[in-house]
């Protein structure tokens, strides 16, 4: 029976992001935050767009810098018996804990907007609005401007456009739902226009079609958003948290099998040979995914059934060696509830859906020269190169799915590559079990991981310490 105590502890601030090093929190930076990130702003813009002429308007609440630490720590409890001298069956349970510390800047000299001052604010101007809109609709059909066919051509062009205005700026300040949580600030050019257009249609009332009385102005924001605001907007609508990330949970758990298949290694007084095993096992969907209310989480497991196959291959001759190594993991589909969204953006749970995901396949090799200074310990160096395929999202159900928006969104950059360099120690005393050996079988390693380059997809620049420490006992 083999005893196993496994753990690593990786942090990283850095990410490579199709080759290229950026910061973690790098889908959250912007020069100007809009829509492109916070998609509930779209509908503000089309309807700003339509009040101040400019179809390429968009919402600028300012430039925001983000960056991110994270750190993730894995420790497992194995367990392992040996059915013959060749078969071995195993399994063990992880407990992780993850964390994430974000820091965010807004710069808001660029910012055209504001919070919204409420429903309860712009309601006074919408009543003094549809007075004066419902006074000129009722003197049309009176035939109060028949007499002059220029005033009554103007009124009826007033008309029309006043419901026009009023129905996007009712839509955009005062519709509870679908009033936008930030307007365009009242000394900002967009601000201005929209106050503009407003003074100019009441002018037209007043002056050229004696409808006096509409004098009031709709509430912009006053100020530019600040982070405090910020904050409050997206943990409010958007319902996201944007402090420190934390979670202590199990891990996916794993059973399997190992095989030995050739068993030459220090035989008698030689040291080296060659010596091969193959391992089968299952991983279980028993840990947690990252949480969709909170940004930049990291979960615990994968939410997803995995099948993996280890071929490894120790070579060897006097104190100098390599072991070899070969995995693939078959990651099996899934259903599961995610916020449907772009990398980088910031929804709301309208936009949480469940979704079929068929993670892609991994492949993965590893070479791991070592040097022994002694039989029982080496030194070790190693590379590593894994490749994963892309994911396949689509909507679990035709009911599932949410008007305009594509599950495979999801999919974005999950194929991706990897290049681990790798040093340590290992020491490893077969005890009793070989002739003249005294005391228990016992092994343990120590390394230091880091990923050195990225050509695909998004992998954490991270910087791992791996310790593993087994015991052996006699059975039978």
């Amino acid at each position: 029976m083999r005893v196993e105590l496994d753990g690593w502890l990786e942090t990283f601030d850095r990410r490579f992001n199709s080759g290229v090093c950026e910061s973690y929190a790098a889908d959250l930076n912007t020069p100007a935050l809009g829509r492109d990130q916070i998609p509930v702003l779209a509908e503000a813009d089309v309807r700003i767009s339509r009040i101040i002429a400019d179809p390429n308007y968009r919402l600028n609440l300012g430039a925001v810098t983000t960056d991110a630490l994270a750190d993730v720590g894995h420790g497992s409890l194995g367990l392992a018996i040996g059915l013959t001298d060749r078969i071995m069956i195993f399994g063990r349970m992880p407990l992780v804990r993850t964390r994430v510390q974000p820091t965010t800047e807004l710069n808001a000299s660029g910012s055209d907007a504001g919070l919204n001052p409420g429903e309860a604010v712009q309601l006074p101007f919408f009543e003094d609005f549809d007075a004066a809109r419902a006074t000129r609709a009722a003197e049309l059909p009176g035939g109060d401007y028949s007499a002059t066919p220029a005033t009554q051509a103007l009124a009826e062009v007033t008309l029309a456009d006043a419901t026009a205005l009023r129905d996007d700026l009712f839509g955009l300040l005062a519709d509870p739902a679908t009033a936008s949580p930030v307007v365009p600030t009242t000394a900002g050019v967009s601000g201005s226009t929209v106050l503009t257009r407003v003074a100019d249609l009441q002018s037209t009332l007043a002056t050229s079609l004696d409808v006096p009385g509409f004098t009031l102005a709709p509430e912009l924001a006053a100020e530019p958003l600040s982070e405090p605001e910020l904050r409050q907007l997206v943990n409010g609508p958007l319902a996201i948290r944007t402090g420190e990330s934390q979670l202590t949970y199990r891990g996916d758990a794993e059973v399997g099998a190992a095989l030995t298949l050739i068993d030459g290694w220090d035989q008698g007084t030689r040291r080296g040979g060659v010596r091969t095993a193959l391992s089968a096992l299952v991983r279980l969907p028993t840990g947690l995914r990252e949480r969709s209310d909170q940004l930049l989480d990291i979960g615990t497991g994968d939410q997803q059934t995995d099948v993996q196959l280890d071929l490894t291959a120790d070579l060897g001759t006097g104190p100098i060696g390599a072991r070899l190594s070969g995995t693939y993991v078959r990651q099996l589909p899934s259903t599961i509830q995610m916020r449907v969204a772009e990398p980088g953006q910031i929804v709301g749970p309208s936009r949480l859906a469940f979704v079929e995901r068929d993670p892609g396949d991994v492949l993965a090799f590893s070479v791991q020269p070592f040097v022994r200074l002694a039989r029982t310990l080496a030194l070790q160096a190693g590379i590593q190169h894994s490749s994963r395929k892309v994911d396949e999202v689509t909507y679990a159900s035709p009911s599932d799915a949410l008007p305009g928006v594509d599950a495979s969104v999801l999919a974005q950059r999950t194929a991706a590559n990897a290049t681990i360099l790798s040093v340590g120690i290992t020491y490893s005393n077969p005890g009793r079990v070989k002739a003249g050996g005294t005391g228990l079988p016992v092994d343990a390693s120590w390394s230091y991981e880091r990923v050195i380059h990225s050509g695909n997809g998004v992998v954490p620049d991270a910087h791992r310490i791996r310790g593993q420490f087994r015991m052996y006992f006699g059975l039978w």
